[in-house]
């Protein structure tokens, strides 16, 4: 599935896997803050190598209809982070992802959390929600 951006020079097509692999990077970037995990819950992408784990993309959901993008992570965030904080740095990334792609921003992007880390995993389910225009 591609992202179609017309205008008067043509039409350019973004493969949704770019996207979700610059999300992914993004996130990572964000270090030990956050673990990336499944739509379950279940954290993914611990082995380390020279090459992206193929299972961080389970972290990244990307819907796309007509002209409606929305955006969902799935994350676990460590005890004492604040999630609020974590979200809006997630949201400021995911909208200069389009942005620098000249794309329109997401419709609605939402940041799931579905755990907190401390010594165990305690499960959660927490959505933060930003809807743009």
């Amino acid at each position: 599935m591609s992202v179609i951006l017309r205008n008067d020079y043509g039409a350019i097509a973004v493969n949704k896997g770019v996207i979700e692999s610059m999300i992914v990077e993004d996130l990572l970037s964000l270090g030990d803050n956050i673990i990336l995990c499944n739509k379950k819950g279940k954290p993914v992408g611990k082995n380390p190598g020279r090459f992206m784990d193929p299972d961080y993309f389970d972290a990244v959901d990307i819907y796309e209809k007509k002209d409606i993008v929305r955006v969902r992570v799935f994350i676990i965030t460590r005890l004492g982070g604040s999630i609020s904080d974590i979200a809006e740095k997630i949201f400021t990334m995911i909208e200069n992802d389009y942005a620098m792609l000249r794309l329109s921003k997401p419709k609605k992007i939402t940041v799931s959390v579905k755990g907190v880390m401390s010594d165990q995993l305690i499960k959660r389910s927490i959505e933060v929600v930003r809807k743009n225009a």
